[in-house]
């Protein structure tokens, strides 16, 4: 885990929050995903998340009435997958 999800988890423990997971994504990232029903919980994690340099979006999930926060830190010591350096290793075309 990445400081930047620590200090998020650390700031919002004792907020209205449902759930929170991590994820590895694609090219490295991180993603850290909160769940809350309160839209302005929501939306204060976003605002302290990007005020740390990181990127985060909210999804509205209707089915369940909640907000997800995902907020994201990328490793840059992981490989990043580069389509224009090497197009035909992997079977890609481009135009």
């Amino acid at each position: 885990m990445f400081e930047l999800h620590r200090n998020i988890i650390q700031t919002f423990i004792t907020e209205d929050i449902r759930d929170i997971s991590t994820y590895g994504g694609y090219k490295g990232a991180y993603i850290l995903k909160i769940t809350t029903k309160r839209l302005a919980v929501a939306e204060k994690i976003v605002a302290y998340c990007e005020s740390l340099g990181g990127e985060a979006v909210i999804k509205e999930n209707h089915n369940l009435i909640i907000f997800e926060v995902y907020c994201i830190a990328e490793d840059p010591s992981v490989y990043t997958l580069k389509t224009t350096e090497h197009p035909f290793e992997y079977g890609l075309k481009i135009k």
